[in-house]
Formats: C-alpha cells, sequence, structure tokens
C-alpha cells in the first residue's frame, strides 16, 4: 500500500450513530470511511459534533451516566431530493431553485437520542478499537468540537448561557457570541473541574480549559476543535468583536488577543495529550488580527495550538441554489478566495509548529448543500489547488499538512462508496503531487506582517486596504496563476516570477530597500493597499501612485479605463471603491481611474494598485439573509459592481508575466472567469484550470476558453471548458497531456 505523508480528519454527527447498536454503527461506519484513512501515516482521527455548543463542556458536571445537554429546538435545513445543478438560463434555474425546496416537506427537527457521557466515551473507545482490529488502522484519535455560540439553528440559548450572560456578548451577526475576555459570575452549582463552584471572576478562558481537561480524561477523547467563535468572533467575513473595525485603542485589541491567547493555552495544559485544533473563520486571514483582533501568528508560536483548519466551504457559498432563502452565490467566500485565505493564513503560521489543514466539503449534516453530488469537478479543483497553496520560505516550498473532511453523513444518509472513493484518489494524488513540487509558478502574494504590526499598536480601526487574500482570491477568478505566498523578510532569499505585495508601509528598512530594488530594477511586482497610508513614501515615488487618505464614508462608484485598456472593457464601469484622493506621476500609465483619482498605474513591469472593495455584509439569522443596502436577489455582478476592476489588474500581471517568459494566461473575458494555477513535479510541469464561478453569466451554456502559456518548454494549454469542469495538464519536452478532466 502507498504512504501518504499527510493527517487526516473525518467529521461526522453524532446523530448518524445508534446508541442502542453501537457496535453495528462503528462498524458500518468504519465499512464505508475506512478506505478514507487507509495508508495515510500522519494524525488520523474522527471529529464527533456531540451538540454543537459549548455546554457539553462548560456545563460537564462530573458524572457519566448523566445526558450530555443538547440543545433544545435544534432543526435541520430541508434537504432537497435530487443531486445535480441546476442548468440553463437564469431564470430557469431560478425555476429550479424553486423547485428543489418546494417539493420537499417541513423543516427536519429530528435531534438526537438520549446520550450519556459514558455511552459517548464508549463510542470512542469502539472507534478506536474497531479501527485498529477489523481494519488495522492504529492510532485513531477520536475528538469532538465547539462553537462560541449560545445558539444555533433556532434552538434555544443554551441553558449554561442563560446561567451565565456575562460569557456571551451582543455579536455581529450572530445574536450572542463567546466572550473571550470575560469574568465570570459566582456560581454554587459544582462543575465537573470547579466542585466548589465557580469564584467570582474566574477567567472564562481558565474555566473551559479546566471543565475541558477533565472532560476529555472522563470520556477519552483525544482531541477538540475550537469551531466558530471560539478562536476570532466575527466569521464569514470581516467582523469582529467590536463589528467591521478594530475598537481605536490598541490596549482593547491587545487585551482581546491576550485573552484568545489564553482559552487555546489553558486549553491545551488541562489536557497536554489532546489535541487543540483551531478553526477559521473562512474569511480575510489578515482580518484575523486585523478585525478579529486574533494574532493567529503569536497563538501559534507560543506552542499550545497543534493544529489549524482552514474553513474552505468554498462551494457552500459560491454554488446557486442551494439555500431555500437565497438563490445568488457569495463570491467573497468562493474557490478563489478560499484560495487566498488559505495562502495567507499559511503566511501567519510559517515556522511555528501548528499542522495546516484545509477543508473538503462534500453535503452538510445540517444544512441543504450537496457539493460533491451537484458540483464534483469544481470540488476536485478545490482539492488540488488547496492542496498546492504554497508558501515559500528560504527553506523551500510548503504546502498544508493535512486535510479534514467535513461531512461524512447528511440526515441519516453516509456518503456513498463511490463518493469515498472519489474523495480519497483525488485527496491522495493531490497530497503525493504537493509532497512531489519542486517550483511554483505564477505570482507570489507577499504578506507584510510589520505593516499589520504597526497598524495594530498605532491606528488599529484604520483601513488600509491591507486585505489582499481578498484581493488575490478575486485576481485569481480572471485567470491570474497566484498559488504561493511569502512574507517580505523573506523577499532576499525566495524567487518568484511575480510579487503582489501587501500594503508596504511601516516596514524594517532591509524590507523596504529590497522591494524599492526590485521596482528600480523594473522586475515584475505590483503594489496594492491605499497609497494614503498604506506605502512608504519612498515606494510611492518610485511606483508613481501617492494618496492624500480617505475621505471618511464616502464611495466612489463610477470608473474609467485608461485609453491603453482593451476595447471589451467599457470606458465606464460600475465598481465598489472606497474614497481617497490619489495622484499618479508624469512617468506611469493610468490603467483606470475612479471619479478622476487614479486606481491602477504602471511603469515597465512594475504596478501600484488600490483595489476596489469587496466587502459585503453577509447576516444569516433565524434564517434571514442581509446584505446590508443590497437585495439578497442580486446577482453577483450586481454586488461587486463589476468584474472590470479586477479584470483589469489580472490582465496586466499576465501580460507582465508573458512579456518575462514566464507562465501566463491569455486575456479572459469579463464573463468567462477561469481559475489556473501552475507547478513542477518530477512528472513535468502541472497546469490546473477550472471554471469556478456563479454570477458572471446570465446561462450556462457556452465554453469558457482559457489558454496558459508554457514558455520554458514552448508549450500551450489551450481547452474550452464546460459549465463546471475542472481539468489537469501535464506539460513534458514531449507534449501536453490531460492527466483528468
Amino acid at each position: 500500500m502507498t504512504t501518504i505523508d499527510a493527517d487526516r480528519w473525518l467529521e461526522i454527527d453524532l446523530y448518524w450513530f445508534d446508541n442502542v447498536d453501537l457496535a453495528g454503527s462503528v462498524m458500518g461506519f468504519w465499512n464505508r470511511f475506512a478506505p478514507l484513512i487507509h495508508g495515510v501515516d500522519g494524525w488520523r482521527g474522527v471529529i464527533v459534533n456531540s451538540g454543537w455548543l459549548a455546554d457539553q463542556v462548560l456545563d460537564w458536571r462530573g458524572d457519566l451516566d448523566e445526558p450530555i445537554p443538547f440543545p433544545s429546538g435544534l432543526g435541520k435545513d430541508k434537504f432537497f431530493p435530487d443531486n445535480s445543478p441546476l442548468l440553463g438560463t437564469e431564470e430557469q434555474r431560478r425555476a429550479g431553485w424553486h423547485a428543489r425546496f418546494d417539493e420537499r416537506g417541513e423543516r427536519n427537527t429530528d435531534g438526537y437520542q438520549r446520550w450519556t457521557y459514558r455511552q459517548l466515551g464508549e463510542l470512542a473507545e469502539l472507534l478506536r478499537r474497531v479501527a485498529a482490529d477489523a481494519f488495522g488502522i492504529e492510532g485513531v484519535r477520536i475528538g469532538t468540537f465547539v462553537i462560541g455560540w449560545d445558539s444555533i439553528y433556532a434552538c434555544e440559548p443554551s441553558a449554561w448561557s442563560k446561567r451565565h450572560p456575562e460569557a456571551f456578548f451582543k455579536g455581529s451577526w450572530v445574536d450572542r457570541l463567546f466572550n473571550v475576555i470575560a469574568r465570570l459570575d459566582a456560581d454554587p452549582i459544582a462543575t465537573a473541574a470547579f466542585p466548589d463552584g465557580i469564584e467570582q471572576g474566574l477567567p472564562i478562558s481558565r474555566f473551559f480549559g479546566q471543565q475541558w481537561g477533565h472532560l476529555s480524561k472522563s470520556v477519552g477523547l483525544d482531541a477538540i476543535v475550537l469551531r466558530d467563535s471560539m478562536i476570532g468572533q466575527g466569521i464569514y467575513e470581516r467582523l469582529g468583536p467590536w463589528g467591521a473595525k478594530a475598537p481605536a485603542d490598541p490596549a482593547l485589541v491587545a487585551e482581546w488577543g491576550d485573552a484568545t491567547a489564553a482559552l487555546v493555552r489553558e486549553t491545551k495544559l488541562a489536557a497536554p495529550e489532546a489535541l487543540v485544533i483551531g478553526y477559521s473563520n473562512a474569511a480575510s486571514a489578515v482580518a484575523d488580527w486585523r478585525v478579529n483582533c486574533v494574532d493567529l501568528e503569536s497563538i501559534a508560536h507560543e506552542g499550545y495550538l497543534d493544529a489549524w483548519i482552514d474553513q474552505t466551504w468554498a462551494g457552500a457559498w459560491n454554488e446557486v441554489g442551494q439555500r431555500e432563502d437565497l438563490f445568488w452565490n457569495l463570491p467573497l467566500q468562493g474557490w478563489t478566495n478560499q484560495l487566498g485565505f488559505v495562502l495567507l493564513r499559511a503566511a501567519a503560521l510559517a515556522g511555528s509548529p501548528v499542522r495546516h489543514y484545509v477543508l473538503t466539503e462534500t453535503f452538510d449534516a445540517w444544512e441543504s448543500w450537496d457539493i460533491i453530488h451537484t458540483a464534483p469537478e469544481r470540488l476536485r479543483w478545490g482539492i488540488w489547488a488547496y492542496l498546492h497553496a504554497f508558501i515559500k520560505t528560504p527553506d523551500g516550498l510548503t504546502a498544508p499538512r493535512g486535510t479534514y473532511i467535513s461531512w461524512l453523513n447528511q440526515g441519516n444518509r453516509l456518503l456513498t462508496e463511490g463518493d469515498v472513493a472519489f474523495l480519497a484518489e483525488s485527496i491522495n494524488a493531490a497530497t503525493a503531487d504537493a509532497r512531489d513540487t519542486t517550483e511554483v509558478f505564477g505570482p507570489t502574494a507577499v504578506y507584510s506582517r510589520a505593516a499589520m504590526e504597526w497598524q495594530t499598536a498605532n491606528a488599529p480601526e484604520a483601513d488600509i486596504k491591507e486585505w489582499i487574500d481578498e484581493q488575490i482570491g478575486f485576481l485569481a477568478k480572471f485567470g491570474v496563476p497566484v498559488s504561493s505566498v511569502t512574507r517580505a523578510e523573506h523577499l532576499s532569499s525566495v524567487d518568484s516570477d511575480y510579487l503582489i505585495v501587501q500594503t508596504p508601509n511601516h516596514l524594517p528598512e532591509a524590507q523596504i530597500e529590497r522591494i524599492l530594488e526590485r521596482i528600480d530594477a523594473g522586475l515584475p511586482t505590483m503594489v496594492t493597499g491605499n497609497p494614503g497610508g498604506g506605502f512608504d513614501p519612498r515606494i510611492a515615488a518610485a511606483v508613481g501612485l501617492s494618496g492624500d487618505g480617505d475621505r471618511a464614508g464616502e464611495r466612489k462608484t463610477t470608473a474609467a479605463r485608461g485609453a491603453i485598456v482593451g476595447d471589451d472593457i467599457p470606458a465606464e464601469f460600475a465598481t465598489v471603491h472606497p474614497s481617497s484622493i490619489n495622484h499618479a506621476a508624469d512617468h506611469v500609465d493610468v490603467l483606470y481611474s475612479v471619479d478622476g483619482s487614479p486606481a491602477l498605474v504602471r511603469s515597465g513591469s512594475v504596478a501600484a494598485w488600490d483595489p476596489a472593495d469587496v466587502q459585503h455584509r453577509v447576516i444569516v439569522y433565524s434564517g434571514q439573509w442581509d446584505f446590508g443596502s443590497h437585495n439578497p436577489d442580486q446577482s453577483v455582478r450586481d454586488l461587486m459592481g463589476s468584474a472590470y476592476p479586477f479584470l483589469i489588474p489580472a490582465r496586466e500581471i499576465n501580460r507582465v508575466l508573458a512579456e518575462h517568459a514566464a507562465v501566463s494566461v491569455a486575456d479572459v473575458a469579463a464573463d468567462s472567469p477561469v481559475a489556473v494555477a501552475a507547478w513542477r513535479t518530477s512528472a513535468g510541469v502541472r497546469v490546473l484550470v477550472g471554471e469556478v464561478e456563479e454570477g458572471f453569466r446570465t446561462t450556462t451554456d457556452g465554453t469558457w476558453p482559457v489558454t496558459v502559456r508554457v514558455p520554458h518548454l514552448s508549450a500551450t494549454v489551450q481547452t474550452d471548458l464546460t459549465y463546471g469542469q475542472s481539468r489537469l495538464f501535464t506539460v513534458t519536452a514531449e507534449g501536453v497531456a490531460a492527466s483528468w478532466g
């Protein structure tokens, strides 16, 4: 059997198991899912959702025969019966969306059986023993997860949260979120770790950690995933404990960050043998610190966090008609944007002992989407793209360490044997290929850690357009082959075809000098951010774009292309652009302006970009969707303003790549976005292409053409993708061969 050098985690809901026939359930589980971790030689485990909320930890009294305190009134979505994408025109797809949900019954409110903590421990032990004895899989770890909300899926607020309201605060999109800085009120009720009750002022981090330590040892759990709103309270967008911005007081930011680090530390120290695994917010990694007020990098280097899952639920947000209350997708959480988030978190975790995982979605145990059946080729693109998200360091390339597969069940239905074979084959092949990769082509994003540190310590509430992971996510929609990231301090030790540099301001002098050397040499470079605060004055002068800062509360909506931009781009187009007053130097070409203020300029192979904003508030609560000032019935084109503020810089980057004989992509059309990645292995140059976007075209008909130039092999990969299709090609001196698709 081929050995896979990786970690692998499987997620399933406890409600799928039958505690009346526990042995039969466990055997059925492994009969179906053993192929997913056969041959994997890293950490292997199963995470069982045992009730979502943290009450299972917080309200643990120490009696194994007591029932687990499940939420009251949990309701699953109504699962639609068909497993195919919606095709045709927008009108036809909307009709299919309505039919999906109209044909089903009422919302499924089935809950859990009565489970005691002892039965949960028996399940964990059976899962380990049967894996070893019947399937030869030794060392399987069994864990659970908690979320930082007081309710979910319309359930009643948890009993413990009602008793300790000080432990939760009014969130930006969920009613009440875990208050990591809370000190608890006195409580005479005995818990497992505090038999004399809670003393006034006990830090919530200490209480949670001690409760988890007692529970994990008593029940026999090997891991805990600190999921939604436990490490960073705002999720799915740039949100944090204070809303869309951090507070102006750096001391408040530091207090929140220190308390979050304490939560991780206390959780680990209370049960050192159990793994502590973090879970991302499915949104900007830059916002983890800048808005969510959590310095993930510092936490990672403390040594108490064992692993980190990037919540790459791309299809769940990208595919249309998957939710009963929303037809359109959310491009900011789509396939390429999740790639950007993975890359920037890789940069934050670099050099730490934390193992970085990407999530592979299937269908959902509680919600209606079913990506493995409605968009399998997009899913395969995501598996390959995310496992080939590399950080470039002085010691070489590093890719994600493993995969977290979520979920294995939808209701009582398990993934089929065919689904399991598809996942095992795709993940194993992509993992092995990533380990064999020796060179990554295309642009490299540059994370400016020192710039983020200065902003957090001096002006945490300021927005200097530091959201480079969102920006490269939108560039990647239009053929920019970006699959790597590095850190500004590594610039003297790594190579790249093209650098996209995040807000180069307030950096150490050596980093400024390295960037200036590159600009002065005319090497392919783009600096991004608000020139009024995001660019060092010397860099602003070198790239020919300076700014006077923002005018608060004002947003520009009309942009105009420069004379040298292609005729297929209109002379004027819509955009969403926070106001700034920029000035272009005489030596640069202006590629587009917003209300007369230059937004993208170039001189030779060097460019400077003041990007459009793509952040739109999405609030999901009690089944209602609110896009702020936007109607949820509007399409992606409406939400973005237009594709052109991203299409123009994408074409500029590929123009420069082509001029420098690097792997590049021919111009893609605004209504035909295609994602591309390229890297080298012992087998040759791999070229990954995918049609992974919704909302840019009003029909699924036709093709999405893509042409990828591989100059050093005198080769061109040219194909016309159909709707939802992805393909992998291998390019050698002998020619181009399709690997799949």
